[in-house]
């Protein structure tokens, strides 16, 4: 059990949701939702958050269950011993790799559109840097960086996605709704990644926080984020069409480089880019903490700090190792439904044998 108070209340625990689940999921979300779902994948972003309640209502609960304890150290109570840090270590693993994809992610989309002349190992260490110095203030660091830049984001984010509909056309996203066999569950399970770094606030929610939350503060803040990611799904499908979002790496920013913008936002695809990067910098700075601190805690280390201190330049190498974009997307195809298998099974399994087992105290939210 992490041994600092932090004092953390359901505002600052709503502004990392929110940070989280947008700045990992909006920059892919419309690549994705065109590939698997075709002209009306925008459905997969509004049903793959519907399969994310039941797994927040699931984590509420395991939390005031086990109300002093994170998910790895009650996981040996409920499946013993060597099971329950087996799952521990297989969960950590995937939050480590949901990190260094998303530092690859940025990586790739500021060598490409602002830093092209950088070195992709400079832009890398830069990340890494940024991220790490956050990563390393715990989570009342992270979460109260988030709640400093949560209003100017959330302005800018709007404004994005008002503009974002120039050239929007109603014809390239229709029919509404057009059952292709499994396309749309299939476009759901993959858009649920927008919801892997969850992992991060399930694992610090339970025990982080000296007053039990509900059920309401974490599905709120992940309404919110989705809402304008579903807006420029949409969008991005009904410009390009969705045969046209596949022709681009980042459609988004292509969107924002065609806005017709007055003088004063003229650099408006710096000004977008800026705003989502400080949303996924704290994702990341999340996704690196809790693997740090879920670490310590696996082995018994009394400080997640040294572990941070290894698995950045660990993870700094597996950024490099990655070959660039279309290897990345590759890659990405088998760890969505790998993350999907993990985050939405993981919780519902714990829970159903937590009852038959009748382990953990009961403790009401105050």
């Amino acid at each position: 059990m992490l041994k600092e108070k932090t004092g953390i209340g359901p505002g600052l625990l709503f502004c990392l949701v929110f940070s989280s689940v947008f700045g990992f999921g909006v920059m892919n979300a419309p690549y994705i939702a065109a590939k698997y779902g075709g002209p009306n994948g925008y459905w997969g972003v509004i049903l793959a958050f519907f399969l994310a309640l039941p797994v927040m209502l699931i984590t509420v609960k395991m939390g005031k269950k086990f109300p002093n304890k994170s998910i790895i150290e009650y996981l040996p109570l409920i499946f013993g011993r060597f099971i329950g840090k087996t799952l521990g270590f297989i969960l950590l693993i995937l939050v480590l790799i949901t990190a260094v994809w998303g530092t690859r992610t940025i990586t790739d989309l500021f060598s490409e559109f602002f830093l092209p002349r950088t070195p992709v190992w400079a832009v890398t260490l830069m990340i890494i840097i940024t991220v790490g110095f956050v990563a390393h203030k715990g989570v009342e660091g992270i979460t109260r960086v988030a709640a400093f830049i949560f209003p100017v984001a959330l302005v800018f984010i709007f404004m994005a996605v008002t503009m974002s509909f120039q050239g929007f056309n109603i014809e390239r996203v229709q029919p509404v709704f057009l059952i292709d066999g499994l396309k749309i569950p299939y476009n759901t399970i993959q858009m649920f990644y927008c919801f892997f770094p969850l992992a991060t606030v399930f694992m610090i929610y339970p025990y982080l926080t000296e007053k039990q939350k509900g059920l309401k503060t974490v599905a709120g803040a992940a309404f919110l984020a989705i809402i304008p990611i579903f807006i420029m799904v949409f969008s991005a499908i009904g410009i390009y069409g969705d045969k046209g979002v596949l022709r681009y790496g980042w459609p988004m920013l292509q969107m924002t480089t065609q806005a017709k913008l007055p003088y004063i936002f003229q650099s408006f695809g710096l000004f977008f880019a800026v705003t989502w990067y400080s949303q996924i910098a704290l994702s990341l700075a999340g996704l690196y903490y809790t693997s740090a601190q879920g670490f310590s805690e696996l082995i018994g280390a009394s400080n997640y700090k040294w572990l941070l201190l290894v698995l950045l330049p660990v993870s700094y190498v597996l950024v490099l190792l990655v070959p660039g974009l279309i290897e990345l997307r590759n890659i990405f195809n088998y760890l969505r439904i790998i993350g999907f298998g993990i985050i939405f099974t993981w919780p519902l399994i714990t829970w159903l044998i937590s009852l038959i087992i009748k382990t953990g105290e009961l403790k009401h939210a105050s």
